[in-house]
C-alpha cells in the first residue's frame, strides 16, 4: 500500500511538473479573451455584420439591353440601348435598419460570450486555489497521522499497545495519502480545464493566489441584471424581429422602375423639315414605372411569419429575464447562507477547532486519554477546517455568480 502511494504521488508530481504555464488571475482573463475559440467566433460575427452594413441600400442588377436590326423599318441596321434600374422599397431605410440591429446583436453575443468566459475561468481559478489550501490541510493531517503511525508502532513493539491501535493508526495514515493523491489528481483535472478555456498547449497554473474571502462590496439588487449582456442581447433580438418585419413589409410595397433609352430611326421623316434619320442621328427618353405585386398571398404569409417570430422574440425575453431574476434572488440567497456560516467558523468554530487538536495532542502525548479520544479530536477539528475551506470556497464561488448575473466581468 505504501509503495502505491509513493508511485502515484512520484507520477502525478513529475506530470505537474512537466511543461506548463504560470498565470495570475488577471492575466488568466486576459489570455482566455484573447485565445479561446468561441470568442474568437463571436469577433468574427461581429466583424461579418459590420461588412454587412453596407449591404443596407442594396440595388438589383442594372438591366442592361440593345436592340439591333430590322425593328423598325426596312432599315437592317437599327439599334435601341436601353438602361433600366429597379428600385425596391426595402433600400429606403427598413434593411440599413435591419443590418444595424444584427450588428448590434453581434456586439451583445459577443460580449455575453465574454461575460460567460470570465465567470468560468474564475470558477475554476478558485476552485484551484481551494484545492491547494485543501492540499496544505491534507499535508498537516499525514504529518499529524505520521507522528500518530509512530507512536502507536513503539507502543506496540513494547507491549503498551494492542495490534487494533497500531492498525487503526496505519489505515488513518493511508487514508490521508489517498486523499492526497486524489487531490493532487483534481488538480490536475482542474487545471486541464483551464487549460481548455485560456487555449493553451502547456498545462496551466495559477500563481500569487491563495483561498482568501472575495471582497464583495456591491449591494445586491435583482435589477443588477439588466446589466447582464445575455439580457441585453435577447432583448436585441426583439428589436432584430421588429427590423425583419418591416424589411418583409417593404417587400410588398410596389418598386420602382427607372429606364433610359437611346435608339437609330434609320428612314423616319421629319414632318417638320422633311429630314430623313440616318445611323448618326440618336432618339433619346426615359420611362418610369412601377413592378406592383398582384398576388399578395406570399407577402402576406411571410409579414405574419415575421409578426410570431417578433412575438417569439418578446416571449423568450420575458421568460429569460424571469429565470435571470430567479437564479439572481436564489444566488442572493446562497451568498447570504454561505456569509453566516463563513462568519461562524472564522469567529467561533476555527478556534475551537485549534484549541482541540491542540489539547488532543497534548492529552494524548501525556497519557491522559487513549488513541480513540485522541483520533476523535483530531478528526473533529480536521473536520472543522475542511468544512472552514469549503465554505469559504463556496461563499468565493457565490460572488462570482452574483457578478457573472450582474454582467461584472
Amino acid at each position: 500500500m505504501k509503495k502505491y502511494f509513493l508511485v502515484t504521488l512520484f507520477l502525478l508530481i513529475t506530470f505537474l511538473g512537466s511543461s506548463q504555464q504560470l498565470l495570475p488571475l488577471e492575466q488568466a482573463i486576459e489570455t482566455a479573451l484573447k485565445n479561446n475559440g468561441s470568442v474568437r467566433t463571436e469577433t468574427y460575427n461581429v466583424e461579418s455584420q459590420r461588412a454587412l452594413k453596407k449591404t443596407g441600400f442594396d440595388l438589383p442588377k442594372t438591366n442592361v439591353s440593345l436592340l439591333y436590326g430590322q425593328y423598325n423599318s426596312y432599315s437592317k441596321n437599327d439599334n435601341n440601348l436601353t438602361v433600366t434600374q429597379t428600385i425596391p422599397f426595402t433600400a429606403f431605410g427598413s434593411q440599413s435598419a435591419l443590418n444595424r440591429s444584427l450588428m448590434v446583436s453581434s456586439e451583445l453575443k459577443k460580449a455575453a460570450t465574454e461575460n460567460e468566459l470570465v465567470f468560468q475561468v474564475k470558477q475554476v481559478c478558485y476552485q484551484l486555489a481551494f484545492l491547494k489550501a485543501r492540499q496544505e490541510l491534507l499535508q498537516q493531517q499525514d504529518s499529524i497521522y505520521e507522528g500518530f503511525l509512530k507512536v502507536a508502532s513503539l507502543r506496540y513493539k513494547t507491549g503498551e499497545a494492542n495490534l487494533l491501535e497500531k492498525t487503526t493508526a496505519e489505515s488513518q495514515r493511508n487514508e490521508v495519502k489517498n486523499m492526497l493523491a486524489k487531490n493532487i489528481t483534481d488538480q490536475v483535472v482542474v487545471r486541464t480545464q483551464l487549460k481548455t478555456l485560456i487555449n493553451s498547449n502547456e498545462l496551466p497554473d495559477i500563481v500569487n493566489m491563495e483561498l482568501n474571502k472575495v471582497s464583495f462590496t456591491n449591494t445586491p439588487d435583482s435589477a443588477a441584471i439588466q446589466s447582464n449582456p445575455s439580457t441585453s442581447y435577447m432583448r436585441q433580438q426583439v428589436q432584430v424581429a421588429k427590423d425583419v418585419k418591416k424589411v418583409e413589409s417593404a417587400k410588398a410595397a410596389p418598386e420602382i422602375l427607372l429606364g433610359f433609352f437611346t435608339q437609330t430611326l434609320n428612314g423616319v421623316q421629319d414632318t417638320e423639315s422633311g429630314a430623313i434619320a440616318t445611323s448618326s442621328d440618336r432618339f433619346t427618353g426615359f420611362q418610369v414605372g412601377l413592378a406592383i405585386p398582384v398576388w399578395f398571398v406570399p407577402h402576406q404569409g411571410r409579414v405574419r411569419a415575421a409578426e410570431y417570430n417578433r412575438q417569439s422574440a418578446e416571449s423568450n425575453y420575458q421568460y429569460y429575464y424571469k429565470t435571470l431574476q430567479g437564479q439572481y434572488q436564489q444566488a442572493i440567497q446562497e451568498y447570504a447562507k454561505n456569509k453566516n456560516s463563513l462568519y461562524y467558523y472564522t469567529t467561533s468554530a476555527l478556534p475551537n477547532a485549534e484549541l482541540i487538536l491542540k489539547q488532543s495532542q497534548t492529552a494524548f502525548k501525556n497519557g491522559e486519554i487513549g488513541y480513540a479520544e485522541y483520533l476523535l479530536g483530531v478528526q473533529k477539528a480536521i473536520a472543522i477546517k475542511e468544512g472552514h475551506l469549503q465554505t469559504l470556497n463556496d461563499y468565493n464561488q457565490s460572488i462570482i455568480y452574483i457578478e457573472f448575473l450582474s454582467g461584472n466581468k
